[in-house]
């Protein structure tokens, strides 16, 4: 991601008072369902609702009614910053967090219980890999495969 065009900021951005502990996702307003993720597959993320956006009528209703929302900082949780940024959605039947790691990794069980308490009332559920004791599956085609499975449940119900 160090070249990559997604992970580039305008200069403006470099002007701010502050770092943004929430990215909120500019492309789209009044989503139905709010994908909330960190780093990389934010980015895999985009790629799709812009795929989808381009394809038919299911797959493009789903891409434009979700909305992607970086959490840029884990802790302290950014309680205030989330909960102004899920407000501009108040639309959303679905807070759902993505992460690459497998269920019993990376920050499904830290970031869970502060997301329900930010979103009650609103659905909260998690896509992951399933629990794993090693990080990868030491096969590019299998991860390959994960991955865009991964991907696409983001998406759909």
């Amino acid at each position: 991601m160090l070249r990559h065009p997604d992970a580039l900021s305008p200069i403006a951005d470099f002007t701010r008072p502050r770092f943004l502990n929430v990215l909120p996702d500019t492309e789209v307003h009044d989503a139905e369902r709010v994908l909330l993720c960190t780093g990389k597959i934010g980015h895999e993320l985009r790629m799709e609702r812009q795929r989808r956006v381009k394809a038919g009528d299911k797959e493009k209703e789903q891409g434009e009614r979700t909305a992607i929302v970086f959490l840029e900082q884990l802790y302290p949780f950014p309680e205030q910053e989330l909960a102004a940024v899920l407000a501009q959605h108040p639309q959303a039947r679905e807070v759902v967090w993505v992460q690459e790691e497998p269920a019993n990794q990376g920050a499904l069980f830290y970031v869970m219980p502060r997301l329900r308490r930010v979103v009650r009332p609103t659905s909260v559920r998690s896509v992951k890999r399933s629990a794993s004791a090693s990080p990868a599956t030491g096969s590019s085609k299998a991860h390959e495969l994960e991955q865009k499975t991964l991907v696409t449940m983001a998406f759909e119900a």
